[in-house]
């Protein structure tokens, strides 16, 4: 033991006070470093503890409520809830387009209900019973077939003044197969919808 001690006094008598400088700074800077890393450490977990448990924001709207009720008693407004308190939600505003309009005229009229008579007025064979088919594949009833002795240039429909309604679902089908035809209405005759297919 004498022999160990008598080393550490030989090796600290060749040390000088110099050689202790450059360990002394970087024992201080350590020392230093850990002083604000256990500090840091503890900010950080106290800030941590207060965001999961809520206790900021409950002195925070403990303290609105106090000066909520402080200023409510000064200007005499009651803080007490209103039992019968209605709340209004306004109605969905409904768009109303031309297609949904369409599609209401075509559930409340009855096709089936018109009569309707298909002439020829070309040359072709079969034009007015293609034509007739096509408007019954539409959901109108049965139309009669003939021809006409006037030839028309342009497809024509003529319809009677009391069914006008029904004009925008017969013009529908009828421009499918001839996109150039137009409407006239006409008084009371033996069918409430005449076709002339036009040589155009």
């Amino acid at each position: 033991m004498s022999q160990f001690l008598s080393n550490i006094r030989v090796v600290m008598s060749k040390v000088k006070p110099k050689d202790l400088i450059y360990p002394a700074i970087i024992l201080f800077f350590i020392i230093i470093v850990g002083i604000l890393f256990s500090v840091a450490m503890k900010f950080i977990t106290k800030n941590f503890n207060d965001a999961f448990s809520g206790t900021i924001a409950t002195e925070r709207s403990v303290l609105n409520m106090e000066n909520y009720t402080l200023v409510a008693k000064k200007l005499g407004i009651s803080i007490e809830p209103q039992k019968n308190a209605i709340i209004t939600v306004p109605e969905k505003a409904t768009a109303t387009t031309t297609e949904d309009v369409i599609v209401e005229t075509e559930e409340i009229l009855d096709k089936k209900s018109i009569t309707i008579s298909v002439l020829n007025s070309t040359t072709k064979k079969g034009a007015a019973g293609a034509l007739a088919q096509a408007l019954e594949n539409d959901g109108f009833a049965k139309a009669t077939t003939g021809n006409e002795k006037k030839q028309y240039a342009t497809t024509t429909i003529f319809i009677n003044e009391d069914k006008l309604e029904y004009e925008e679902l017969i013009l529908d089908t009828v421009q499918k197969t001839y996109p150039d035809a137009i409407v006239s209405t006409t008084s009371a005759g033996k069918s409430d919808v005449v076709i002339i297919i036009g040589t155009l």
